[in-house]
């Protein structure tokens, strides 16, 4: 691996350490704030409408202009929401953006796809284990500013990568790939599945166990390391299975495990069940992401990138509201099994679609 891969991989890797932390913490900080689960659930779904709003933004102006100047931008805005979050919660609305450039210039240096994409998921993962640590030594407003300094570092690191695309210099939300865009749509399914539990989980387990951020950062972190091992036998599961078989049978595991974990009687359940499903849902991302960057014209993957977050987010965007009305009125079990069902009718369409497609 190249000096400029290995800082493109390391760079996108290092935000796992924001993840890590803020899916346990920032739920739990508007909630400190005296914020309802209402409204944590409004902000966070108008995070994930934002935020990819602005990303297609980014990736239509990177496929015409290039990407890394926008990057920048993108990233630049992100670090100063990060700042502002800790003056108004409302500030979470533009912190998380311009991801996709990342993957659309790795893409580009890539000899192989595959194996890139496992290595940066893993590390990335492995990041997420030290974000998810931080709440048992940091409050949460410590651990706002460290996502604001990773930010900075991180937008810092590509300073030296030299990007050889240089756009088509047309402004367009065309896609040749549209077809196969719209196959992808499934993805919109799983948005909404996930964006209904996911950013509301930490919630979940404070409200059904009464457990603090401190409590949880033990599971989240077994959880993102249980993922890390795996994904780096990624590659190894698409050339034994094929990708699109590896995807459809590790989703259908983690969806038979989300099942259960609202029948848990104790967080030591409940939390091994959560690791579980984490890891099976989550072991075929890099194949997924390989799959997706092999399957499209590299003049439109900032867009295409773009686009498959937007038919991820819009949906997802829902759900954090959605939970919050569920949970106030306290039904804490009902989100599972709704999530649940919606991945389980996106997984099998996706086979449906994909199941004789060799890339």
């Amino acid at each position: 691996m190249d000096k400029e891969n290995f800082l493109l991989i390391l760079s996108s890797s290092l935000n796992g350490i924001i993840w890590g932390a803020n899916i346990i913490i920032i739920a739990l900080y508007f909630k400190s704030l005296g914020l309802s689960p209402l409204l944590i659930g409004e902000i966070l779904s108008g995070s994930i409408i934002a935020s990819t709003f602005l990303s297609l933004l980014w990736g239509v102006l990177g496929d015409a202009y290039g990407r890394k100047k926008f990057f920048f931008v993108s990233r630049g805005l992100s670090a100063l929401s990060y700042f502002l979050l800790l003056f108004s919660p409302f500030a979470y609305l533009f912190a998380n953006q311009g991801y996709g450039l990342v993957t659309s210039i790795i893409a580009e240096k890539s000899k192989d796809l595959d194996k890139d994409m496992a290595y940066r998921t893993s590390l990335n993962t492995l990041f997420s284990i030290i974000g998810s640590l931080l709440p048992a030594i940091l409050n949460y407003r410590e651990i706002i500013i460290a996502d604001f300094i990773i930010v900075v570092i991180t937008t810092l690191m590509l300073i030296p990568v030299n990007e050889k695309y240089k756009g088509t210099k047309v402004i367009s939300l065309r896609i040749s790939s549209f077809r196969l865009l719209g196959k992808l749509s499934t993805e919109a399914i799983i948005g909404l599945g996930a964006g209904i539990l996911l950013p509301m989980m930490s919630l979940w387990f404070n409200l059904k166990f009464g457990v603090s951020a401190s409590s949880l950062s033990p599971i989240y972190a077994i959880s993102e390391f249980s993922l890390a091992v795996g994904l780096l036998f990624s590659p190894y599961l698409g050339k034994l299975m094929g990708r699109i078989r590896a995807i459809f049978i590790t989703h259908l595991v983690a969806i038979l495990i989300l099942f259960l974990i609202p029948f848990s009687s104790d967080i030591l359940i409940a939390g091994s069940l959560y690791v579980l499903r984490n890891t099976m849902m989550n072991l075929s991302s890099p194949l997924m992401s390989a799959f997706v960057m092999k399957a499209i014209r590299e003049e439109e993957r900032g867009r295409v990138n773009s686009m498959l977050q937007l038919l991820d987010a819009i949906p997802r965007s829902v759900g954090p509201s959605f939970t919050g009305y569920l949970f106030e009125l306290g039904s804490l079990s009902l989100p599972f099994f709704i999530t649940g069902t919606l991945y389980l009718i996106a997984t099998l369409l996706f086979y449906y679609f994909f199941k004789d497609v060799k890339i």
